[in-house]
């Protein structure tokens, strides 16, 4: 009998697999139009902090299919393969991780991925292809979020509530994530909404004499180098519904000093304060700060070869207005250069302002059309015959469509 009851479980869990039907593949084609001044794009080599530099025009923004099985009952998996232009790959995966989701004991809930993913820090982002619904350009934090911080690891989490106020806490160990902190170090922020995938890479800027006879003249984001894992931290409470606030830690302990092919381990940690809050049915704000530092390399007269402390904050608001919603945001970023000033100057900081609207023209069609005025000083651009503060104007159009 004992048998057959284990035979009929094993069925049940059969029965709830699904693999291969419609409901498990989604996706989303993004076709992009846009115009833009200022400097040439730091994805083409130059320092400017947009998508786009003194030029733009049409191009896919991004193509995307999410095969997302249940594997049975408690188990399933995410796998993305994704496209953009000006990127290295012309496909390559962007997240794949295994899902658990068990079931409710003594009133808490445990999940957990394992995998290639990205950490839960981003308020932005949304949806299994992890796209920004409300904009087309995400804030300079979760810019940076999605090209550094995608990680190999493995996450448990347990959700609970406690008189009505809903708890959740979240680890994460990790290892894939050692040259977190090269682009914020010698590009500085910026604000796009390209994305790392498992394998690209992304070039730097003509890097000073100093650095370019250490460092490659590109960053591979998902790379393993020290042998040592990382380990990330959130806590989040809702004390209403309309009210969420989360705090998340990282840290990927690289040792500063491993490297291969001039790609270093850095020692990456920061501190973000998230918030959601919806003031009504028809109003939502958003806001996060972070701050952290990076540190890379041997110690030298003047201190360790870079020493870079990063802060950056962002809030939004998202009005529904008519067949959409309108979003306005407002971002300050700067970085921190503590050491070897005179040979490789890191510093900077600025601002930036985004308008966007988006026309849900049906339900799986949207049409954003998004403006971005960036302002920012980087006293290394004088070693590039550029003025030290510079301004940027980006118009963007998308029409996406979700399948």
């Amino acid at each position: 009998m004992g048998a057959a009851i284990g035979l009929s479980a094993a069925a049940d869990a059969r029965a709830e697999a699904d693999l291969f039907s419609r409901g498990t593949v989604s996706g989303l084609i993004d076709l992009r139009l846009g115009a833009a001044g200022g400097e040439t794009a730091w994805i083409d080599g130059g320092l400017g902090k947009g998508r786009f530099g003194d030029s733009a025009g049409p191009e896919l923004g991004e193509a995307s299919i999410v095969w997302n099985p249940r594997l049975s009952s408690h188990l399933g998996a995410v796998i993305v393969a994704q496209g953009q232009q000006h990127q290295d790959r012309v496909v390559d995966a962007g997240e794949a991780y295994l899902t658990y989701r068990g079931d409710i004991a003594g009133g808490v809930r445990f999940s957990g991925r394992a995998g290639l993913m990205y950490p839960p820090i981003s308020l932005e982002h949304d949806g299994l292809e992890w796209s920004v619904p409300d904009t087309i350009t995400p804030s300079a934090i979760n810019s940076w979020v999605a090209e550094e911080t995608k990680v190999v690891g493995i996450e448990a989490t347990a959700r609970g509530a406690i008189g009505g106020q809903k708890l959740a806490a979240t680890v994460g160990v990790f290892t894939h994530g050692d040259t977190a902190g090269t682009l914020l170090t010698f590009r500085g922020w910026a604000l796009h909404d390209l994305k790392s995938s498992a394998t690209g890479d992304f070039p730097l800027p003509p890097l000073s004499p100093f650095m370019a006879k250490r460092q490659a003249p590109y960053t591979t984001p998902v790379r393993e180098l020290d042998g040592r894992a990382g380990v990330y931290g959130r806590v989040e409470w809702r004390p209403s519904p309309s009210l969420m606030l989360d705090l998340f830690a990282y840290d990927n302990d690289g040792d500063r000093t491993s490297v291969d092919k001039r790609e270093w381990s850095w020692e990456t940690r920061f501190f973000n304060l998230g918030a959601r809050w919806d003031l009504d049915g028809a109003t939502h704000l958003r806001a996060q700060a972070m701050q952290g530092e990076t540190l890379m390399g041997y110690s030298n007269a003047k201190g360790l070869w870079t020493d870079v402390g990063f802060q950056s904050a962002y809030v939004s608001a998202t009005r529904d207005l008519g067949p959409g919603s309108l979003t306005g945001r407002l971002d300050q970023f700067s970085t921190t250069d503590r050491t070897n000033k005179a040979v490789d100057d890191n510093a900077e900081h600025g601002w930036a302002a985004l308008v966007a609207y988006r026309w849900d023209v049906r339900p799986d069609v949207h049409l954003v059309f998004e403006g971005l005025r960036i302002d920012s000083d980087r006293p290394e651009r004088v070693r590039l015959g550029e003025t030290p503060r510079q301004t940027q104007t980006v118009v963007q159009t998308a029409l996406r469509y979700l399948f």
